[in-house]
């Protein structure tokens, strides 16, 4: 039956797309024997009854049942149940008999007979009109007195049944894991026709909520989602398919991704009730489970040595010791307690503070080795298995390294003046304090992705205080609003330790400080447009401007521009892009993207209002109208008059992937629309 109904399912998923619901089989040489039983067809799970004889007929008449000489003179019958979950329209049989022949052939459907069919010898196809009956059985049946009849294909009209729709969960490709820096997460359905709905919040995604705006849900335009999670987040997704006027729902899959900021981790001679502390042998820090298993052995993540004093690992290796009678109480990233409990080397875990096995003991011996116990059990490294466990003093061999432990800290705060983001006319100097100490570095300075100087000159002011200045001053003539950036790495240096600032980290990715230098540069004019003005286009998507100098858009809801069909009032909606296709090549260009490409013919009408388009300086450019003629194939609008005769009260329309594009009540509007498939008050219009 699964195999049905995977049929089933793979056969509407090719029918929704071409707007039909009809199954057709082609009978072809060798698909039957004469031992009768189950045989698939077209996809779909048939039974057939024994025959005397099974043949195939060279002129074109298909299977043959029975002969001259052994006619089957008993009832063959053709059975299906893979329909059983749909609305049976009609069934259509082309078939026939020999010369001199006598046959005669029934068509039943979830216990409602046809007529009794006489076969000809033509090849003509014999039609039930089985009203909307609910699928139950199919069956075909032929009795004969003499020589052979015939059957050459079998079609079924039919609807499918809403709960034969079964929607593929989607799956998540990227690995749940604990990452260093942002994760990009993919996830994916194995629908081509559904569409991904998310949430980040750890709520239950809903179609319903997202349509109506009333939920957290956000919407991915493909069968796939690439987003980038910057913090400990779980993701709950689910798959929409929508047919007709019916939406069909997955089930939620969820996965929760860990992203964790490199920090430094001092080494620690004792213990201080309350502070994180990573415990660390070979390389290797033990990590807090970042899925929710009840026990097992600690998993790792590297911890790279900087100097004697300290480390850098993930901030999720910290483990708070707390102190308690008798000991240690040790809890993870997520608060929960890490206990032994029985005769096993692997941890327990529990959000609340269990009884017994929770207190540890902690010494620290001349080397730095930590001994960490609780009941005779002393927690390891494995180097065998790369992992941290709790072992028996009888167990332990060679391959166990006890661990040093280290106090998670933050990296100390320093001041960088001029203020990051400031627009500066010039750059000289920057001044970067730091109150526990900070230390020369070698930093370099770029502009807009060209290296305009190799270094900068550090200056040690005091033990506290660098002082950076270039050679000349920095300055931009001809072009407005250049981007310099300070890239390098600087030493902050709390008691001595020569902490330098993390390649990845909250404070950038080797990006210590970004200004914008403004100059005295010309007001930007548009000097091309690509199409140009009155362009005859097959479609209108992209459109790029390219300016005598750098500019930019303004934000202004009130200076926006408009696109829309000459003599129509509706506008389509524009976006800024920068992706590729959009035709941008140089520094000095802008493009705006119609959502969707327009490809029905007629006049376009594009108005550039002036102060859109504004230079570094905010001068404005001033605007333009252009006018655009598309001119293809495609044709005038069609299928849609019906619509808007019968629902002249307003219209609601939807995308094909169920996202709400238009509610109006004015016809022009509807009128409109790009070529393209929409659901408008419920009913599927393909406007071309």
């Amino acid at each position: 039956m699964k195999k049905v109904l995977f049929a089933i399912l793979c056969l509407f998923t090719m029918l929704f797309t071409a707007n039909a619901e009809t199954y057709t089989h082609k009978f072809k040489s060798g698909e039957l024997s004469s031992d009768g039983g189950a045989v698939t067809l077209s996809d779909m799970v048939w039974n057939a009854t024994a025959a005397s004889s099974i043949g195939w007929d060279k002129n074109g008449k298909g299977i043959q049942i029975g002969s001259k000489n052994t006619p089957n003179t008993g009832t063959y019958t053709l059975s299906t149940q893979a329909f059983a979950d749909c609305t049976i329209k009609s069934i259509t049989v082309n078939s026939s008999i020999a010369a001199n022949g006598d046959a005669k052939m029934t068509i039943t459907v979830a216990g409602q007979t046809s007529e009794q069919y006489t076969l000809t010898t033509s090849n003509e196809g014999y039609t039930f009109d089985c009203e909307d009956t609910k699928g139950g059985e199919i069956a075909i049946s032929w009795n004969a007195t003499q020589r052979a009849y015939y059957v050459s294909s079998i079609t079924i009209e039919y609807t499918p049944d809403a709960g034969s729709i079964v929607v593929p969960t989607p799956v998540f490709t990227t690995p749940v894991g604990i990452y260093a820096d942002k994760i990009a997460v993919q996830a994916e359905t194995a629908d081509a026709n559904a569409v991904i709905y998310f949430t980040l919040d750890n709520t239950d995604p809903s179609y319903d909520d997202y349509v109506n705006g009333t939920g957290s849900t956000l919407c991915s335009k493909y069968n796939t989602f690439y987003r980038e999670i910057t913090e400990r987040t779980t993701i709950k997704a689910i798959a929409v398919l929508i047919i007709d006027d019916d939406v069909f729902t997955s089930e939620i899959a969820e996965a929760t991704y860990y992203v964790s900021r490199t920090m430094p981790y001092i080494n620690a001679g004792s213990i201080s009730s309350g502070m994180k502390y990573a415990m660390v042998a070979a390389d290797s820090a033990a990590c807090y489970f970042f899925e929710e298993p009840a026990k097992g052995y600690l998993p790792t993540k590297t911890a790279t040595t900087v100097n004697e004093n300290y480390i850098e690992t993930v901030e999720c290796a910290g483990f708070t010791f707390t102190a308690t009678d008798g000991g240690y109480t040790i809890q993870d990233e997520a608060n929960r307690y890490i206990y032994h409990s029985g005769t096993n080397t692997y941890f327990e875990h529990a959000t609340e503070k269990p009884a017994t096995g929770a207190v540890w003991s902690v010494s620290i011996d001349n080397e730095g080795k930590a001994s960490v116990t609780c009941d005779g059990y002393t927690i390891y490294y494995s180097t065998a298995n790369s992992t941290f466990g709790c072992y028996p003093t009888g167990s332990v061999t060679e391959e166990h390294i006890l661990p040093r432990l280290y106090m998670q800290r933050e990296y100390p705060e320093f001041t960088i003046t001029p203020a990051a983001g400031s627009r500066l006319e010039k750059l000289e100097k920057i001044t970067i304090t730091c109150p526990e100490g900070i230390k020369a570095a070698d930093l370099q300075v770029t502009a807009s992705g060209y290296q305009i100087n190799a270094n900068m000159s550090c200056k040690q002011i005091d033990e506290n205080t660098l002082e950076l200045t270039t050679a000349s001053p920095i300055t931009t003539t001809n072009n407005t609003d250049l981007k310099i950036n300070i890239n390098g790495d600087i030493m902050l240096n709390p008691s001595g330790m020569n902490m330098a600032l993390p390649v990845k980290s909250r404070y950038g990715v080797r990006t210590l400080v970004s200004y914008t230098l403004t100059g005295d540069a010309p007001a930007a004019t548009i000097i091309e447009v690509t199409p140009a003005n009155n362009a005859t286009v097959e479609e209108l998507s992209y459109i790029v401007f390219t300016f005598s100098y750098f500019a930019t858009h303004t934000d202004d809801a009130a200076i926006q521009p408009k696109l829309y069909a000459e003599g129509k009032d509706w506008t389509y909606p524009l976006e800024r892009t920068t992706e590729n296709g959009s035709g941008m090549i140089e520094m000095e260009q802008a493009a705006l993207k119609t959502t969707e490409p327009l490809t029905g013919n007629g006049n376009y009408i594009l108005e550039i209002p002036d102060g859109y388009f504004v230079d570094a300086n905010g001068r404005e450019v001033k605007g333009m109208t252009l006018k655009y003629t598309v001119k293809n194939d495609s044709g005038e609008i069609a299928g849609i008059e019906e619509i808007m005769d019968s629902d002249a009260n307003g219209w609601t329309v939807y995308s094909a992937t169920g996202v709400k594009l238009l509610e109006t009540t004015e016809a022009a509007k509807v009128k409109a629309l790009p070529k393209g498939l929409y659901i408008i008050n419920g009913k599927k219009v393909f406007i071309k």
